[in-house]
């Protein structure tokens, strides 16, 4: 009687591990399919989405039985991996047990996100001011996925050298906790900078107004003093021209949002926290705070487990459309809700939100934030490049003004698809 069978005479559930051979074995399982499954394993274990149909394209001979278990045996593994960072997260602690690490003097806590917690520092040596990300439980040694993680996190960002990206300076490890050293930008995050133009609006009483927005907005001690739709369009082209850096080498963000984005007092924005362990769709939960906070700038695709550069340009869609309007894409505050929202309806237009938005501009931020990729930007240059436009008051190049033909199209299908939903 095989060890199944023993289980289930046992009145017990068969285990996970016995339908799966443990990665030890693999190397000398003889059965093909069991090869093939562990390439699938660790590239799940890696944090990738490996694409169930190019394993099936490679391995044809076994294509059938991959269609038939790999779903299964991913969602296993990815539930396993959300349990454990669940487990985690709950165990991270409230305040640490020192105050330096290696050279740096901890100052302060500046923020927790992700699966790492940011502190301002001091190094004694060289007298300078810097931040630090820490893997904030001290047996992460013993958990080497954790520890690789946040090492090639931080090779892959010292490798996007971009004056709109944070630098990176070294990883080390110290009393058992792995970290490493960046840049300390000084400024503020943009959600700050939305929240203040909201609350300057809600003092004027003019959300409605036809008047132009606060074109002065405070930031870090100084003020951007640019017209405010320029200066909207101005951050948004630093964040593409970043996002169009790392992309170039194959790195995706994966968590565009407001507070990833800190405005320096002379306007320069600066793209952080490309992140380990960026809470995916299936990790939140509606008693999470960051179940509204990242899901609301998550592009559709991401909701079902795919994502590619376009998906960043969606996310930084939904960033300038608050920015500009200070209105959330979907101001839903529950999870379930949230993600209908995303894959299924449309935010209300710019314009009638506030009466004189630019039209050019609501093109392309409408482009950027499309549900379908191949309806937005192609690239996150192009993106830049419309935005650049833009400010220069020259005509789009990406996000062209619909002739009659696409109009009378695009009113066709929102006219049929009424008309279905009534019947």
């Amino acid at each position: 009687m095989n060890k199944k069978e023993d289980e289930a005479d046992a009145g017990k559930t068969p285990s996970y591990s016995s339908f799966i051979l443990p990665p030890s074995s693999f190397s000398s399982a003889r059965d093909p399919l069991e090869l093939v499954l562990t390439e699938f394993m660790d590239q799940i274990r890696q944090g990738k989405t490996p694409s169930i149909d190019d394993f099936a394209g490679r391995y044809p001979a076994l294509a059938e039985q991959i269609r038939e278990l790999f779903p299964l045996v991913g969602n296993l593994e990815r539930l396993k991996s959300e349990k454990e960072i669940e487990c985690l997260r709950r165990n991270v602690p409230k305040q640490f047990p020192f105050d330096r690490l290696g050279d740096y003097q901890l100052v302060q806590e500046l923020g927790r996100g992700g699966m790492g917690v940011v502190f301002q520092a001091f190094h004694l040596t060289s007298h300078r001011a810097v931040a630090i990300k820490l893997l904030p439980w001290r047996f992460a040694a013993d958990m080497p996925i954790w520890k690789e993680r946040l090492q090639r996190e931080a090779a892959t960002i010292a490798a996007l050298q971009h004056p709109n990206i944070v630098q990176i300076y070294s990883f080390s490890e110290d009393q058992g906790y792995y970290y490493y050293v960046m840049q300390l930008i000084e400024g503020v995050g943009l959600d700050k900078i939305i929240q203040g133009l909201k609350q300057q609006q809600q003092q004027r009483g003019k959300r409605h107004s036809s008047k132009k927005p606060q074109s002065e907005v405070a930031v870090a001690g100084g003020s951007l003093t640019h017209d405010a739709w320029k200066g909207f369009a101005r951050i948004g082209e630093q964040v593409a021209l970043a996002l169009a850096c790392a992309h170039d080498q194959n790195v995706l963000h994966n968590d565009i949002k407001p507070s990833n984005l800190l405005v320096r007092s002379n306007g320069q924005v600066i793209v952080t926290d490309f992140g380990i362990g960026q809470p995916q769709p299936g990790e939140l939960t509606d008693n999470d705070d960051r179940a509204i906070g990242t899901l609301r700038y998550m592009a559709p695709e991401r909701l079902t487990g795919h994502g590619d550069p376009r998906s960043d340009l969606y996310s930084l869609g939904v960033t300038l459309y608050e920015l500009a309007t200070q209105t959330p894409i979907f101001d839903v505050q529950k999870r379930s809700r949230l993600n209908a929202a995303i894959m299924h309806h449309q935010p209300p237009n710019p314009r009638n939100l506030v009466s004189d938005f630019p039209s050019s501009l609501e093109r392309i931020i409408l482009k950027a934030m499309a549900k379908a990729p191949e309806d937005r930007y192609t690239s996150a240059r192009a993106l830049a490049q419309d935005l650049r436009q833009f400010i220069n008051r020259q005509p789009l190049i990406h996000a062209t003004e619909p002739g009659l033909l696409q109009k009378a199209i695009a009113w066709c299908d929102s006219w049929s698809k009424s008309w279905q939903r009534s019947k």
